[in-house]
């Protein structure tokens, strides 16, 4: 399970980044695992440079802040990234029901 404080920080290192890139985060939700953003983002910037600068910043800073945190990579190689349309309302109701898509992983013994 992710530490509270992890996902504060998180929250907080991403409005920084949002304010700083002048980035609208539409929606999120920071789960154990994984991580949902909606953010719109200015044509001025690429996604792949967005999603550089949010996972190295945020690893940076976490790393510096909690010294419990593993050196090498913090953040998983990949991404998922989508254009939206008509399908906003589905990706926010998706986003907002995280929490219900949770499961319990079976243990072995």
């Amino acid at each position: 399970m992710a530490d509270i404080y992890i996902k504060q920080e998180l929250k907080r290192m991403f409005k920084y980044i949002a304010k700083w890139k002048g980035l609208e985060i539409k929606q999120w939700h920071i789960g154990d695992e994984h991580i949902h953003l909606y953010i719109a983002i200015p044509p001025k910037y690429s996604i792949s440079y967005i999603i550089q600068v949010m996972k190295g910043k945020t690893s940076s800073w976490l790393k510096k802040k909690k010294s419990s945190i593993p050196k090498g990579s913090y953040w998983a190689r990949g991404y998922f990234v989508t254009t939206l349309g008509v399908n906003e309302i589905a990706v926010r109701k998706y986003i907002e029901n995280q929490e219900k898509h949770k499961y319990e992983i079976p243990k072995l013994f």
